[in-house]
């Protein structure tokens, strides 16, 4: 798609990366998490889903995506993680999750959370060349999360307004009818103008456009790794592809992610060894060096930090009886 395209073309990524390089945020707090990329199908001509997810107790991982979304909490209780901030998931709570930003859904223990997903690409509503205005659509996503909340909460005033908009939403988006797009469209505009209007971020279009930048333009740098996490990476590597000193990456990914560079790659190249370690048959020595890791001591050591459990009991504990690998978790 374009969009994905537009993500790993590195013309393309030298030139945005830098944008972001100017405007720093504060760190984040909290333990250290591994990150996905959900890769979402969506209509380029009109992408737009809306959908509902279902999530039980803490298997869902943590994961970044191209797409906007919003959260509705239908039924449960639980937290939302995002990066290495958590906060609580009631019925009705809505939450906005801006793409690129590390998140992920848990319910409580041995329940069930049970979401209203409304996923859809920024250049539906504000694409290159907008208007100022429909740029300001994004600002209930593109947050300082220093001083908003990504999450409006279920029963208050706000929350009353949003939540059938996005039932009205999801009600046409079932009848899948493509004379209702234009409707479609100024509804879910309609559900963003109402937050907009709460928080007066509607006439804020360029403190907007600076937040977007920092975690837009970290992309390619996230993409980068994912697609390189079995070779060896460093910061220089990264540095030079995108056209700035490793000491600026350094700060800009720390800021945007909330965790360190080398701790992201660490976590990219674990998850890639958990995958690797349910998918296939292949010995833990061969998965520590498919995963870059030439000391196996090492491997074991930084696999046990995040798992608390070796490679070979994460196989023994997860892969069910009869040798079957167990099911990818999608999304």
């Amino acid at each position: 798609m374009k969009w994905q395209k537009r993500l790993t073309d590195p013309e393309v990524a030298p030139e945005s990366f830098q944008l972001a390089l100017s405007d720093a945020a504060g760190e984040m707090h909290g333990p250290c998490v591994t990150v996905y990329v959900w890769q979402q199908d969506l209509d380029p001509e009109f992408p737009l889903a809306v959908i509902e997810y279902v999530t039980h107790g803490d298997r869902d991982r943590m994961h970044w995506h191209d797409h906007l979304e919003v959260a509705l909490v239908l039924e449960g209780r639980g937290a939302f993680l995002f990066g290495r901030r958590a906060l609580p998931a009631e019925v009705g709570d809505i939450f906005f999750i801006d793409n690129s930003q590390p998140h992920v859904a848990l319910a409580d223990a041995g329940t069930s959370l049970r979401l209203l997903l409304v996923l859809f690409r920024p250049e539906l509503i504000a694409g290159p060349g907008c208007r100022e205005l429909d740029m300001g659509y994004l600002a209930p996503f593109r947050i300082d999360e220093r001083t908003t909340s990504p999450r409006i909460r279920g029963g208050s005033t706000l929350a009353a307004e949003v939540a059938p908009v996005l039932h009205e939403l999801r009600a046409m988006w079932e009848r899948h009818d493509p004379a209702e797009r234009h409707l479609a469209d100024a509804t879910l505009r309609g559900a963003l103008a109402l937050v907009n209007r709460y928080r007066g971020a509607g006439s804020t279009a360029a403190a907007v456009r600076a937040v977007a930048d920092r975690r837009e333009q970290i992309r390619p740098v996230l993409a980068y790794v994912d697609r390189h996490c079995r070779e060896s990476i460093t910061l220089g590597d990264v540095a030079e592809v995108v056209h700035v000193s490793p000491s600026r990456v350094r700060h800009v990914f720390k800021d945007v992610t909330g965790v360190s560079f080398k701790e992201y790659v660490t976590n990219v190249r674990v998850a890639e060894s958990k995958r690797l370690l349910l998918g296939t048959d292949l010995p833990v020595a061969e998965i520590a060096r498919a995963v870059s890791y030439t000391n196996l001591h090492q491997f074991y050591k930084v696999f046990y930090r995040s798992c608390s459990m070796s490679p070979g009991e994460y196989r023994r504990y997860y892969t069910p009886a009869g040798g079957q690998a167990a099911p990818a978790m999608a999304r």
